[in-house]
């Protein structure tokens, strides 16, 4: 229990901090709009939108959270729509690169992609539609990147990376996913 309350007290001091380094930034210079090629398994197309918010930023590091739509288009398999959220912790060298690890949850819609067949009373083959079915997404992804704010006072970033995560709810069992990520972040107000 020690420990317990050990850990907390240091993450409220910390927090603390950050919060007044935070009220003293104009709060839209912490947004910034993202998009991303979210290309499913690698080669299936899709397409993730949101915003990325700063919680703390401090030389070389970046705390921030993430919310996005998206979705993607597994042709003779699935079509999925998702909206997840994510923390991340992003490291940037000196010379603009970065590392972002992020961990994050979302809901997932799914339907087959193409017709749904099966058996009536009479023992005959009828079309059945297309029936969506809802998805827990945990995800997990590991990104690189160049911060163009670093050293050109670009507000623009640019990553890829993969991002695996997990379908519950499928055949009883967990679905893992993986999916490749290349794209942009656009900082709304350049500080």
């Amino acid at each position: 229990m020690n420990k317990f309350r050990l850990v907390f007290i240091v993450l409220l001091i910390t927090l603390s901090s950050s919060a007044q380094e935070i009220e003293t930034e104009d709060q839209y210079s912490k947004l910034a709009i993202k998009l991303d090629y979210f290309g499913e398994l690698v080669l299936h197309p899709g397409f993730a939108a949101g915003v990325d918010y700063t919680l703390a930023k401090r030389k070389w590091f970046n705390l921030h959270w993430d919310s996005e739509l998206g979705g993607y288009i597994h042709k003779w398999n699935n079509n999925a729509l998702f909206l997840q959220t994510s923390i991340g912790t992003r490291f940037i060298t000196s010379f603009s690169a970065y590392v972002d690890i992020n961990v994050g949850v979302g809901y997932m819609l799914s339907s087959p992609n193409g017709e749904v067949y099966s058996l009536n009373d009479q023992g005959d083959l009828t079309t059945k539609g297309r029936p969506y079915t809802s998805h827990f997404k945990p995800s997990l992804s590991l990104m690189f990147g160049w911060d163009g704010k670093r050293k050109r006072n670009i507000p623009l970033t640019i990553h890829f990376g993969i991002e695996a995560s997990m379908q519950t709810g499928f055949n009883n069992v967990l679905l893992p996913h993986a999916a490749l990520r290349v794209g942009v972040t656009y900082q709304l107000k350049n500080r």
